[in-house]
């Protein structure tokens, strides 16, 4: 595997696991919307909604704009160790945010 190609992948499984944390997140605000009712979960969840929609799109659309047009590939290329560290980092907060949630 290309060195390039490395990072890329590195970002994907970055990305796919914040639609995990994503999901979990959902899962425990909509048992904390059941039992509080509230507008700030509800509010919670949907800005949730958001980030699983943005890494949902990275994941698509990053290897389709790999896969399917070749005059694509050296920008998302060079842009791959960038988007390893935002996807890191989101992960990062996803994590804790999963933390404090559960507890």
């Amino acid at each position: 595997m290309a060195f390039d190609i490395f990072w890329m992948n590195v970002a994907a499984v970055f990305a796919i696991v914040n639609v995990a944390l994503v999901f979990l997140l959902l899962g425990l605000y909509y048992q904390s919307w059941r039992r509080l009712r509230s507008t700030f979960t509800i509010s919670l969840m949907i800005f949730a909604v958001f980030f699983l929609i943005q890494n949902l799109v990275i994941i698509i659309f990053w290897y389709a704009l790999y896969g399917l047009v070749p005059a694509a590939e050296g920008i998302v290329v060079a842009a791959a160790p960038y988007l390893v560290v935002i996807n890191l980092m989101q992960s990062v907060g996803l994590g804790n945010l999963v933390r404090v949630t559960w507890s």
